[in-house]
């Protein structure tokens, strides 16, 4: 018997890295066709016992999920240390086999007894969406631990970033077009790509009306569609693997370094925690705060309200500008509420503000530090971002109260008047939200948040367009060269070369891009006034979503245009060309120096 032992103990020894491959397959095949009951579960209609039958499944693949961590425990020679480095997926899957014990000995299930005793009458739907996020939760683990191999790829950080989000626009894409997603209408492909990229891209144009075309559950998924792509799914995933045995690699962190664009890999880990945080506690305020300026607007029962506080909060810090009214913030009985406008018009400014930017002004450290020595400033980024913001939207405050004085803001007078000016100043920059009409805007109105609009956010934060330093930059690097300075200089300290061809790169890249696009919704769209394609166009590519209106007029082409506009915006017209271009394997030479002549 202990020759027979050896011998297995052997066999299994040897075969260790093919057991564990197999089960590798077996969990990712048992992932995938969970996630297929899932979506039919939620996105087609089905009879009671259909559902039970789907349940059932759900519940079957516990068993794999076990099996896979007792197959890992098996093979670990620390097992003490595997079970402290798996200590989340240890206590997931400790309260499946202990409520499974538990019904099969005593026919106690403990997860609906806890129902039950939280006074829940009908628990049977909570029951199931439980189960159903406990098996995503699982799956989101296994998604983790392949997000930690991503050192492995022999790919770009840029490019990785760039395929994250083509995935999440295909998967939105297709689960837009879930019969069971929406109130009975009939979603084209090319409508659903168009707002799965909106979503995704945090632009928040529409070519159908997200207040009444979906359901609870399709603007659910349009919900999680902006948060994500608000912060990107590989701060997500990577912000998870952090807590996992292996932690982040050199790939994970140079991919954060690229999206935040934090100056150093020094420090990512711990920008990205702060990320979650920000995001989290600036979401949540903002949420309660909404909640509670509803005023007297008409819900139909205290869960649409809290749906309503949730979405637009998180809507409006990820400058996503989705709505759940018709007419958006411009809706009748939420149009007059200034007071709601002003806590959306902040969330917006600090979604916009930039990580860095918020991490440097609020954190307890650098506050401290800045009461004890009181010489002290903010980095010359946050500087850049929180001053340039406040200019920008004073400038696009006083000029739509100057242009529209006439205009939307006629029989209006007062503190209305500035806070509506203030409002669309600040939701221009990037946001999307409105609360007035943006087709009776006079043409010079427009073309003032079209340069609001290109400008866009600050870096590092979920904004788009060129972002603040960039302009501030290049208009330094202009007034130097105007007065014959040698060197651009910003707060007493150096711009180095590089950063100003970049920020150059950056506009002409992104003028050019827009250009092209303008010309080609021209052609597409000869009957509408040039204006108007040039403001959609701008916040398309811009990640703003304002519109005058003519988003769902557009024809296949138009849309296609903008949807490349959209995800070209969100992803960087620089992110996007290092992706693609191929790398200079030596630049460690110069040519003879010659004179052009300029102007």
């Amino acid at each position: 018997m202990f020759g027979l032992r050896q011998k297995v103990n052997l066999f299994i020894f040897e075969n260790k890295y093919l057991i564990l491959r197999l089960m590798g397959w077996v969990v990712a095949i048992s992932s995938i066709v969970t996630i297929g009951s899932l979506v039919y579960y939620h996105g087609f209609p089905q009879t009671p016992e259909e559902q039970k039958i789907l349940l059932d499944i759900n519940r079957s693949f516990f068993a794999v999920f076990i099996l896979n961590f007792f197959t890992r425990l098996f093979f670990t020679l620390e097992r003490r240390a595997f079970i402290r480095s798996n200590s989340v997926e240890f206590t997931l899957l400790s309260l499946v086999v202990i409520n499974f014990i538990s019904f099969q000995l005593f026919e106690f299930p403990i997860i609906a007894k806890l129902f039950e005793s939280l006074g829940w009458e009908g628990f049977e739907p909570y029951y199931v969406f439980f189960i159903q996020c406990y098996l995503l939760v699982l799956i989101v683990l296994e998604v983790v631990k392949s997000v930690q191999d991503l050192g492995k790829l022999k790919l770009r950080p840029t490019t990785i970033f760039l395929i994250s989000f083509v995935l999440l626009i295909l998967i939105g894409t297709f689960l837009l077009q879930l019969p069971a997603l929406n109130n009975g209408g009939q979603l084209s492909w090319l409508d659903a790509l168009f707002t799965a990229t909106s979503a995704s891209c945090v632009t928040g144009l529409i070519v159908v009306d997200t207040a009444t075309f979906f359901n609870t559950k399709g603007q659910m998924i349009i919900l999680l569609l902006f948060q994500v792509g608000g912060l990107g799914i590989i701060s997500f995933a990577t912000f998870f693997a952090t807590f996992m045995k292996k932690g982040m690699g050199l790939k994970q962190q140079s991919m954060l370094k690229e999206l935040f664009d934090n100056e150093s890999l020094l420090g990512t880990v711990s920008l990205l925690r702060k990320v979650v945080f920000y995001t989290i506690f600036i979401e949540l305020v903002s949420t309660i705060l909404i909640y509670n300026f509803w005023g007297d607007y008409a819900f139909k029962s205290e869960g649409e309200k809290v749906f309503f506080s949730v979405f637009h909060g998180i809507s409006a810090f990820c400058n996503a500008g989705f709505s759940l009214f018709t007419n958006g913030l411009a809706e009748v009985g939420i149009q007059s509420n200034l007071v709601l406008h002003m806590c959306i018009a902040v969330t917006i400014f600090f979604g916009g503000l930039g990580f860095p930017a918020l991490r440097d002004i609020f954190e307890v450290k650098n506050v401290r530090e800045r009461l004890s020595k009181p010489w002290k400033k903010w980095k010359l980024s946050t500087q850049i971002a929180f001053y340039g913001s406040l200019i920008l939207v004073a400038f696009g405050s006083l000029m739509f109260y100057l242009l529209e004085r006439n205009g939307v803001l006629e029989g209006q007078a007062g503190l209305p008047v500035i806070l509506t000016s203030v409002f669309q100043s600040v939701t221009t920059r990037t946001a999307g939200f409105n609360t007035v009409d943006f087709s009776a805007l006079a043409s010079p109105t427009l073309i003032i948040f079209v340069f609001l609009m290109f400008i866009g956010a600050s870096s590092g934060g979920t904004g788009g367009g060129i972002k603040t330093s960039t302009f501030v930059v290049i208009f330094s690097a202009i007034l130097a060269t105007v007065t014959g300075r040698k060197e651009v200089t910003l707060g007493r300290r150096s711009i180095s070369q590089e950063l100003i061809y970049k920020a150059f790169s950056v506009f002409i890249f992104s003028a050019t891009f827009i250009f092209v696009a303008v010309v080609l919704l021209t052609i597409a769209e000869p009957g509408i006034e040039v204006t108007r394609l040039v403001f959609e166009e701008v916040s398309a590519f811009a990640t703003v979503g304002l519109s005058t209106g003519i988003t769902a007029e557009l024809s296949s082409f138009s849309k296609i245009v903008l949807i490349v506009s959209m995800f070209v915006g969100r992803i960087g017209v620089l992110s996007l060309a290092f992706s693609l271009s191929v790398p200079v394997r030596s630049n460690s030479f110069h040519y003879p120096k010659s004179h052009i002549m300029i102007g």
